[in-house]
């Protein structure tokens, strides 16, 4: 869900950003059925979508990566320490943006993110922190999808305010953005 609602936002800030999803635990299939009409009722369309798993090889290239729960960031760490200073919650990287501010004039997106990431440490992903979280909601009810696309929309929209109205955009610069169930979802953007 994240990576099409993601796409919908920054459809006018730069349509040329590419975003893209993968996940934790399925390669291949559909996106989950309450997904799909929640996404329909936004007016997006997810009957495409096929999931695909992660990889140190797919989000190398990134210059964001954004999972909705610690355990997304933590699996993301595992494929190559390196990826931390660029990986975040996407309840903790709004938070973390509003304190530090947009990125600089000329700052890449993963400037941005890198310079955000010194603020914390991995050993902060070992204790729980709900509040940084956005609950998963597979095998819930269809209003439970619809209350956590409302949740990743708006989480979303505070993003692209705080990362894309100064962003002096990099041709060739990768993002990997939001998940939407069941894990990290690489979403890249190429500007």
């Amino acid at each position: 869900m994240a990576e099409a609602l993601l796409r919908a936002r920054l459809a006018d800030v730069d349509p040329s950003i590419e975003v893209a999803s993968a996940g934790l635990l399925f390669d291949g299939r559909p996106a989950e059925r309450n997904a799909v009409k929640a996404m329909a009722q936004r007016g997006l369309d997810l009957r495409d979508h096929r999931s695909q798993i992660i990889s140190a090889e797919l989000l190398a290239p990134a210059s964001l990566i954004l999972g909705m729960q610690r355990t997304h960031v933590r699996e993301v760490v595992a494929l190559g320490p390196d990826l931390f200073a660029r990986s975040f919650t996407l309840i903790e990287l709004v938070h973390a943006g509003r304190i530090v501010g947009p990125p600089v004039r000329g700052e890449t997106l993963r400037g941005w993110a890198e310079r955000i990431g010194t603020l914390r440490s991995q050993a902060d992903y070992e204790l729980p922190d709900p509040g940084s979280e956005i609950s998963d909601p597979m095998g819930q009810s269809a209003r439970a999808f619809r209350a956590c696309a409302e949740t990743i929309d708006a989480r979303l929209a505070e993003l692209v305010e705080l990362a894309w109205p100064t962003y002096d955009a990099t041709p060739g610069d990768p993002c990997v953005a939001p998940a939407t169930t069941g894990g990290p979802h690489a979403d890249r953007d190429r500007r």
